[in-house]
């Protein structure tokens, strides 16, 4: 019988406006310890705002 691996979800509060920074500095530490084959993938949750003022698109 194969063994499955169950993998976790890891949750990280970083401060507005640094998550790419953080997400550089958590893959070059993965890298550096050797926890690449440990790791699948790292996600930003990103969103697009738009802001309309006296009917013009803005960003």
């Amino acid at each position: 019988m194969t063994e499955i691996a169950s993998k976790n979800w890891y949750v990280i509060r970083a401060v507005s406006g640094q998550e790419a920074k953080i997400k550089d500095y958590i893959m070059t530490e993965i890298a550096r310890l050797g926890f690449l084959d440990q790791v699948e993938d790292i996600l930003v949750p990103t969103e697009k705002v738009v802001q309309i003022r006296k009917r013009k698109k803005g960003k």
